[in-house]
């Protein structure tokens, strides 16, 4: 099984897991949505998983004459931690959410990078669609709010909303397994 191919499944099986909630249950995904920018465990946690892959990811690159330096992560990381949740609560578990968004993309390209089926082309377009979310995410995560506030105005909507996303899910799950 190639790299792009489990890749995409889990893309296409997280996305339309995600998207779920909205189509068969409008009203708890817009009340579990609108509280969870400011849900403070959701953002710590969130904040965990986003330090660990981004000293992972530090870890795996060659830094050059600063590589002597790279052991000083695993003390520097819960003192990063431990500034983030207090200087940064606010809307934590949105800017969080952006960093994953951040680093998602990278599996995805690599993963899609050697594959030679111009349909990798729409796992490229997803993550770079992923980078653009989480530039949002990070700098404005406001914003969060705000498209929440849009898409769940009604339970027609956020059923539209969890139908795309479903149906996006189920696209790439089935390029995975048809094309990749």
């Amino acid at each position: 099984m190639s790299e792009l191919r489990v890749a995409a499944l889990i893309l296409g099986g997280a996305i339309a897991v995600v998207h779920a909630p909205g189509l068969f249950a409008p009203e708890l995904a817009t009340r579990w949505m609108a509280a969870f920018p400011r849900n403070k465990w959701m953002g710590w946690f969130l904040t965990v998983i986003a330090l660990v892959w981004s000293a992972w990811l530090v870890m795996q690159m060659p830094l050059g004459r600063f590589d002597v330096y790279k052991p000083l992560l695993y003390g520097i990381g819960p003192i990063v931690f431990g500034l983030i949740v207090w200087l940064m609560d606010e809307l934590l578990a949105a800017r969080a959410l952006g960093g994953l968004f951040l680093l998602i993309p990278s599996p995805l390209l690599d993963a899609a990078r050697p594959h030679e089926s111009d349909w990798r082309l729409v796992v490229s377009v997803l993550a770079y669609g992923f980078v653009i979310v989480g530039i949002m995410l990070v700098l404005c995560p406001y914003m969060f709010r705000k498209t929440v506030a849009f898409w769940s105005r009604s339970p027609a909507a956020c059923r539209v909303w969890g139908g795309a996303g479903v149906l996006l899910g189920v696209a790439v799950i089935a390029l995975a397994l048809t094309v990749y």
